[in-house]
């Protein structure tokens, strides 16, 4: 995002894990005197290795994803992956954890900088397809292969729909029961992550319209949810800088 930055050494912040190559020469480290402290050089590894990891589990899918393939993808050894991360699913998680983190922070600016609850829950919901749309290796992982990841990353997909689930609940929207926020986030989840089953990840942004009428159709009723099925405002989503 703009105004988002990072050190030299380690790139910008906010990034989801997958949209950068780890074998970026500007992410490497010159072997010999290169004036990084341990700390920087340890981050510097980590990152890399989620990233591989990201890029590995997309593309081959977790069931297909080996340690060798991710600090191949990194550049770094095996001894240097299990002196950041016990397994595969313990750098699953850190993976998903950071990228959710920063995908969910993103939501709640947006959700807060709403004039309206409504406009809100729409402005939720544009972040998130763009971002998936534009990041397809974070989304297919993060959605997809999370469901043949271990009890950890499985758990903690489970914590973020309850946090995504906030967003249509407050004041200032009318009380309903917990069951039918439960199916309106369900339903978010699920029709995303057919997309993403069935066809390109770029085309998660026309959903949009019908994802918001869904969504605010319990919360506000047809009158005042009809509007937001003729939006058009993710067709072409400005570029973050």
């Amino acid at each position: 995002m703009s105004g988002q930055t990072g050190t030299p050494e380690t790139g910008p912040a906010n990034v989801l894990p997958g949209s950068r190559s780890a074998l970026d020469p500007g992410r490497a480290i010159k072997p010999g005197r290169h004036g990084l402290s341990p700390e920087t050089v340890a981050a510097i590894q980590r990152e890399r290795l989620i990233d591989a990891f990201v890029q590995v589990a997309s593309e081959r899918g977790f069931t297909h994803t080996t340690i060798s393939r991710v600090t191949e993808g990194a550049g770094v050894t095996k001894k240097t992956f299990y002196a950041h991360f016990t397994d595969l699913d313990d750098c699953f998680l850190a993976a998903y954890q950071r990228g959710m983190d920063i995908l969910l922070g993103r939501m709640t600016r947006a959700y807060e900088s709403a004039s309206s609850r409504p406009d809100g829950i729409h402005a939720v919901l544009r972040t998130l397809l763009v971002d998936l749309a534009r990041e397809p290796r974070f989304a297919r992982v993060s959605l997809v292969e999370a469901n043949a990841a271990g009890r950890r990353v499985r758990q903690a997909r489970i914590d973020d729909l309850a946090r995504f689930r906030g967003f249509f609940t407050g004041p200032s929207l009318p009380p309903v029961p917990a069951a039918v926020v439960d199916a309106i986030v369900g339903g978010i989840y699920s029709a995303i992550h057919v997309q993403m089953e069935t066809g390109e990840a770029e085309e998660l942004p026309s959903l949009l319209p019908s994802l918001t009428y869904f969504a605010l159709l319990p919360l506000i009723g047809r009158e005042a949810a009809s509007p937001y099925l003729t939006d058009e405002s993710a067709e072409e989503p400005p570029e973050r800088g």
